[in-house]
């Protein structure tokens, strides 16, 4: 029997047969090869990228994103069925306006458009995401780009002073799936301390008891480090639709990290979001089959088809329509040039994150009166919109060792190419993060800091990221870039996890177009400087180990002026002050108990809901995802029941 010819995602299916565009085969007519390719096709194609590139001068991150782009262009690889643009009249009415269609949006538009009798829009401001969000190792190049909101924090002169401008990097995808397109994808859910400090503050709802079943019922866990072990599974689900993978084979670097942690005293776990026993071990990730999971891909892409459920992308919402204390409606912009109006019957849900859900909500007249008075906007309800902004603390530590941990030769990267190309294998692949907890407490279950290490082989042209990812001051990356040269660089992410120091968000002006102002508030607070020299040594201690000492590994002394003749534990306080960032887990903008109920509507106002990481009253101990996905599964069932569903 014949193979039929398949374009589109359908074509990753084996046995089939992909037909290429016109434009990218010799002659202008269709190539039909079959699926997967054969690996001397793959070879011999990338083999004459690679020669090319080579002769040309171009860099080798040329070379495998030129064989990336040949497997886009035939569409067979690196698709996704994202949800096709509606086509909108200007007022018309919906039963539910969604706006964001990042990680809460997704899963919202998902779960809500289930019951026929709501009719549902979800509007996000992006597009479809990228092809290159699609590979895990592609993860980091979103960032600063045009699908990255690309906000930026107030120099307050007075942390962060070694970043260009003393401004953080704030990093957020502006797509289908937001920051769950553009993130590590790294499952953390945090601790059960979290959230029962949370029932504390808004109630029982939010207690580590009741959230589990909401973690679980997204999640469909697959990692054999934690499948075969039923005290583990007692935390896990396996029905959900976002996979929830580990690695098959270990990587030299981890292990290495891993041998050098327990060296030093850490308990060595198999599952980092096991809440009775921290240490270091590697990290889960939403992956399946060497492609990203996300809200999104599983649960958004699945709905996407169903008549109840529209999705008009491109559509930056720049009002909510407020009347007699009910939200009824939004303002759009579409595409930059044309102004809708869209009507909500039932809900309008904000799911735009923690910077842009409180510039529209206070855009729209809903916050501090003395802030909106300032803007000459009509105050609709006096509520602390864009306070209680906080983030984990962020301080990057370097070392240097010889090579041979991470070290990436060419022929890895090309032969990690074409497995990649074959059938989504090698380091494209997956995602091999670890990190090691820390208590400094008596409450040895329950962490205070993080550390997080990564390994970047010699050369590895260091100097632009550092400047333009990082921002750090040219100076540090010129240290750490002519370091590299030699060395191998260790970074060491050494992360606060529980700060209680406290920013804020602001109107910039009335131009909806315009970012807010975000005032990080790092570090004012006093207690969150305290922890740092004793972690930042634990880190330095890797050095110590049986094998990064044969490595001749050593500490890269970064100097800034201003923490100069100090002693040793005043000047790590002062470095940590210095080049703090964020970890790009920011919180807390609208919070449930002073901006939104327990059930997350917004106080005072009817018909208006906040549905994402801006409802966190304080954040949780790890990367913020895999909660997010929580809190908007549990609005889903809370709009659900108040309509009668």
């Amino acid at each position: 029997m014949e193979n039929k010819v398949l374009r589109g995602p359908c074509c990753r299916d084996a046995g089939n047969v992909c037909e290429l565009p016109h434009r990218h085969v010799r002659g202008g007519h269709p190539a039909r090869v079959p699926w997967p390719l054969p690996p001397v096709i793959v070879i011999m194609m990338v083999s004459r990228l690679v020669d090319t590139c080579t002769t040309s001068g171009s860099s080798v991150g040329a070379t495998v994103a030129a064989a990336l782009q040949f497997f886009a262009a035939s569409q067979c690889l690196l698709t996704e069925p994202w949800p096709p643009q509606a086509v909108l009249d200007n007022g018309t009415s919906f039963d539910i306006i969604i706006v964001g269609g990042g990680t809460a949006g997704s899963v919202l538009a998902a779960r809500l458009s289930e019951v026929k009798k709501f009719n549902v829009l979800l509007l996000e401001a992006g597009g479809d995401p990228p092809q290159e969000s699609i590979i895990p190792g592609f993860r980091n190049t979103m960032k600063g780009s045009v699908y990255d909101w690309n906000f930026t924090t107030v120099n307050d002169h007075h942390s962060s002073q070694a970043l260009r401008g003393g401004s953080q990097r704030q990093p957020r995808g502006k797509m289908l799936g937001g920051s769950g397109s553009i993130n590590d994808m790294v499952y953390a859910r945090g601790f059960p301390a979290d959230f029962d400090e949370w029932a504390n503050l808004v109630g029982k709802d939010w207690s580590w008891a009741e959230v589990l079943q909401f973690f679980k019922k997204t999640e469909h866990m697959t990692d054999e480090n934690i499948i075969n072990d039923p005290k583990l599974m007692s935390y896990h689900g396996t029905h959900g639709e976002i996979e929830v993978t580990g690695l098959k084979e270990s990587t030299h670097d981890t292990d290495r990290f891993l041998d050098a942690f327990k060296e030093l005293g850490f308990n060595i776990v198999q599952d980092m979001t096991f809440p009775e026993v921290i240490g270091a071990g590697r990290f889960s990730h939403t992956i399946r089959d060497g492609r990203r999971d996300s809200s999104s891909t599983s649960l958004l892409n699945k709905a996407g088809s169903r008549p109840n459920l529209r999705v008009l992308k491109n559509a930056f919402v720049t009002k909510i329509l407020i009347e007699d204390d009910k939200a009824h409606g939004v303002e759009v912009l579409l595409n930059n040039t044309e102004r809708f109006h869209f009507f909500a019957n039932v809900e309008v849900i904000v799911s735009a994150g923690t910077f842009n859900t409180p510039k529209l909500l206070l855009l729209s007249g809903v916050g501090p009166t003395s802030h909106l008075n300032d803007m000459d906007i009509e105050v609709v309800k006096d509520l602390p919109v864009g306070s209680n902004l906080h983030d984990h603390i962020m301080v990057l530590t370097y070392l240097a060792a010889e090579n041979g941990t991470c070290y990436t030769g060419l022929p890895d990267l090309y032969m990690n190419t074409i497995k990649y190309l074959y059938d989504r294998s090698g380091t494209f692949s997956f995602s091999n993060s670890m990190g090691a907890y820390v208590s400094l407490t008596n409450d040895t279950n329950v962490p205070d800091f993080a550390i997080y290490p990564t390994c970047m082989p010699i050369d590895s042209n260091f100097y632009d990221g550092c400047v333009n990812i990082l921002g750090f001051n040219s100076n540090i990356c010129d240290t750490l870039t002519k370091k590299n040269k030699d060395y191998e660089l260790l970074t060491l992410a050494v992360v606060l996890l529980k700060p209680k120091s406290r920013g804020e968000v602001k109107l910039n002006s009335t131009d909806a177009l315009e970012k807010p102002l975000i005032y990080s508030g790092t570090f004012n607070h006093p207690d969150d400087l305290s922890g740092y020299p004793e972690v930042i040594n634990i880190a330095y201690s890797i050095v110590n180990t049986s094998y990064f000492s044969q490595k001749k590994a050593h500490v890269v002394d970064i100097n800034i002026e201003e923490c100069a003749n100090m002693n040793k534990t005043d000047e790590l306080a002062c470095k940590a002050k210095e080049m703090a960032m964020s970890a790009w887990h920011a919180v807390g903008t609208a919070a449930m108990g002073s901006v939104v109920d327990s059930r997350l509507k917004v106080y005072g106002l009817s018909g208006l809901r906040v549905v994402d990481a801006s409802v966190m009253p304080k954040v949780t101990r790890g990367n913020t995802n895999a909660p997010v996905i929580m809190i908007a599964e549990k609005a889903a069932q809370y709009i659900k029941e108040d309509h009668g569903c």
